[in-house]
Parts: structure tokens; C-alpha cells; sequence
């Protein structure tokens, strides 16, 4: 990957990270119409769920030798490429590809030239996120918004899988922040990104 992948992965990840979950979220206005940001961020919890439950399934019967190292956490970033791809209706107007981090989370962005490399023009969609401390998995868009999706601690908690990947997060040293991000809405993550303070900026 190269330095502007880097930076544009690493400023998606500040969002993430930041200021933006002390917002006081009772400031906002409402509005009986729903956020497309919320919609979408929605199905993608949808999928990405199904998917981990689907994977983790997968992996917990495949030789030893496959489930060693990298192998478990590369194999659900393709299924879940896979998955956001095949969705119906279409998730987004563009080919969505998934690249792994080293923190156990996983950047989606729009692969438009379709060699499956998260490169310097290319946009950043979403980001997924596992809390095992509070057994969810986190969504946050390229604006701002985070929507999270509870899971069973009897379930997936104990699969394979999210051991491997909550593993990995706590190697980082990634585990208490994701466990502190709150929901924020499409509605107010676009209000904070007019105010100077929200979005992520593209590298140059």
C-alpha cells in the first residue's frame, strides 16, 4: 500500500478515535425523516454480522494449517468483499474492496480500478471494528457517523475467529478505545463535520 493509502487509512482511523464520541449527541437536531448514512451503515452491520457468524463457522472446521497466523482474518476480509459486493439491493455504486489492519479491524473503500489494493485515489467507505468488551461490532462511515450491532457473548465471542481477531486489537494496544466509541448519527456527524471538526481528510 502506498504513503496516501497510509495517511487516508490512518486519518479514517483518528475519526474513529477522537473527539467525535464526547459530542453531546442531545445538541442535535431531530428528524422524522431516516439518514441515509444510518441506512447504509445498517445494512453494512447486517452483512458484516452474517458473515462473521458464516466465517467463523468456516474457519473452526478447516485444517490446522489454515487457520494459522494471518490466514483466518485475510479469509473473512474476502467474504466480506464478497458479501458487501453481492448485496441486494447494491450497498454502493462502486466495486468495494476490504483491507485488513494490524489492529484487527477492517477498512472497506472503493476499489475503482479493481486490483484488490486500497490505493491513493481510491475512497474510504467504512470502517468495522470488534468490542469485545461490550460484544458488538462497529461500523463508522467516511463522515463521521458509528452505528454498532450487539452480538451473543455465548456465540461469537467464542468462536475462533473473533478470539483471533480481539487478539490482535489487544496486541495493538487498540482494545480500550474501541471499547469507548460511542453511536453517533449520520445527522450529527454531518452537523460536527459543517462545524471544522468532524470528517477525515484525504491524503494528498
Amino acid at each position: 500500500m502506498n504513503t496516501d493509502a497510509l495517511v487516508r487509512i490512518v486519518a479514517l482511523v483518528a475519526v474513529v478515535g477522537g473527539g467525535l464520541y464526547l459530542y453531546n449527541l442531545d445538541s442535535e437536531p431531530t428528524s422524522s425523516q431516516p439518514d441515509a448514512d444510518d441506512i447504509y451503515l445498517g445494512r453494512v452491520l447486517d452483512i458484516t454480522v452474517d458473515t462473521i457468524v458464516k466465517v467463523d463457522d468456516e474457519v473452526k472446521v478447516m485444517p490446522e494449517e489454515n487457520r494459522t497466523g494471518d490466514q483466518p482474518f485475510l479469509y473473512l476480509a474476502d467474504k466480506l468483499a464478497v458479501a458487501y459486493n453481492s448485496a441486494t439491493p447494491v450497498l454502493d455504486g462502486e466495486q468495494i474492496g476490504v483491507n485488513p489492519l494490524k489492529d484487527a479491524s477492517l477498512i472497506a473503500y472503493a476499489d475503482t480500478n479493481k486490483d484488490d489494493k486500497f490505493d491513493e485515489n481510491e475512497k474510504a467507505l467504512f470502517l468495522i471494528e470488534i468490542d469485545g468488551q461490550n460484544s458488538r461490532v462497529i461500523a463508522t462511515s467516511g463522515m463521521g457517523a458509528v452505528h454498532d450491532r450487539g452480538f451473543s457473548g455465548s456465540g461469537m465471542m467464542t468462536g475462533f475467529l473473533i478470539g483471533n481477531m480481539l487478539s490482535r486489537q489487544s496486541s495493538a494496544g487498540a482494545t480500550a478505545g474501541v471499547a469507548q466509541k460511542k453511536t453517533v448519527s449520520g445527522t450529527q456527524a454531518r452537523a460536527r463535520s459543517r462545524s471544522g471538526s468532524g470528517s477525515h481528510s484525504r491524503g494528498k
